[in-house]
Parts: structure tokens; C-alpha cells; sequence
């Protein structure tokens, strides 16, 4: 039950944090959210946080609501705590890299397509890693083998202490802030 939900929910945050993002600024740039947001006083930095909180929120709910429901709440409360560091960062991640797709392309079609072959590269370490039998030595450069691993390895208790990893995480979560700010200025700059 643990390394199957492990996988599921690795699924799921990373599938509802690109999708659910993504489905919610296309629908805002039809509204045309963005060009009005373009000329209020929020920064721009407030509007991305809004939403990235919006999403925050709800994964770690169903994080929650996940691990209780399939392990119990005696065994769910045990790792919670490094389940929910896997996932807050695996969330952040996804929706800011959702983010990004979203601001840079032009309509919800060419996202979907986007999607798919994104799908593929990320579940990749989910089929692979599992396998005993067949050695898969690339896979160590698989960029989300290692949030995979982790996520899994919080839900047998044993959680990440490796400190070159929250710190790669770290930066590349402010790397996709950056140039997310960074493309939302100039998806706005040419909408207004």
C-alpha cells in the first residue's frame, strides 16, 4: 500500500499541479485576467504567489487526505512530515513549471499536446525505477527520478537528510519563480 501510493500520488501532484494551473491561466487569459492585471498596482510576484498558495493548498490536503486513507491515521501520522515536504516541493515544481507552459503558449490545444509528451518524461522514473531485474544507469539523470525516490522513500519512513538535495530543489524552485515573473512581464508587455 505505501509504494503504491507513493506512485499515485506522484501522479496525481504532478499531473493537478501542471494541469490544474495551467486549465486556470488559460481560462483567466480568455477572461482576459492578465491584461487587466497588467495595469493594477499588485505585482506581478503577488499574482503568481496567489496562485501557486491556491494550489499549495490543495495538494497538501490531498496529501493528507491520501496518506490517512490508505495507511491509516496511526501510520499516516508517523510520515507525514517528510510525505509532506516531498509533496509541497513536488507541487511547487510542477505548478510553476505549469505556470510557465501556460504564460508561453498561445492556446490550451498546444498545451495539451505539450502535456502529453511531458507526461511521459516525467512518469518515466515510476516505471523504471522499479524494475530489479534490468539495470537503468541513465536514470540517475533523470531530472524527477530523484523527487520520485524521495516521495517514495518518505512513505517507508525513511526521509531525504541529504542536504545537496533540498538545496538543488531549493534553487530550482527559485529558478521557475524567476522565470516565471520573467515570462508573465513579457506575456503582459505584449498583451497591454
Amino acid at each position: 500500500r505505501r509504494e503504491i501510493t507513493a506512485e499515485f500520488l506522484f501522479f496525481e501532484l504532478s499531473a493537478v499541479g501542471f494541469l490544474g494551473l495551467a486549465s486556470m491561466l488559460f481560462k483567466e487569459k480568455q477572461m482576459g485576467v492578465i491584461r487587466v492585471h497588467g495595469i493594477l498596482p499588485v505585482s506581478k510576484s503577488a499574482f503568481i504567489v496567489s496562485k501557486l498558495t491556491l494550489l499549495f493548498i490543495s495538494d497538501m490536503a490531498f496529501t493528507v487526505l491520501m496518506t490517512f486513507i490508505n495507511l491509516g491515521f496511526s501510520a499516516g501520522m508517523t510520515i507525514l512530515p517528510g510525505v509532506l515536504i516531498q509533496a509541497g516541493i513536488l507541487s511547487l515544481i510542477m505548478a510553476l513549471v505549469g505556470f510557465l507552459c501556460a504564460v508561453r503558449l498561445p492556446d490550451f490545444k498546444q498545451f495539451s499536446l505539450f502535456y502529453l509528451i511531458l507526461a511521459i518524461f516525467i512518469t518515466t522514473p515510476v516505471f523504471l525505477a522499479g524494475q530489479t531485474d534490468i539495470q537503468w544507469s541513465w536514470i540517475d539523470y533523470h531530472p524527477m527520478y530523484h523527487l520520485f525516490t524521495a516521495m517514495k522513500s518518505a512513505y517507508f519512513g525513511m526521509p531525504v537528510y541529504q542536504l545537496p538535495y533540498y538545496v538543488i530543489c531549493t534553487v530550482v524552485i527559485i529558478l521557475l519563480f524567476l522565470l516565471a515573473h520573467k515570462t508573465l512581464s513579457c506575456e503582459m508587455a505584449k498583451e497591454g
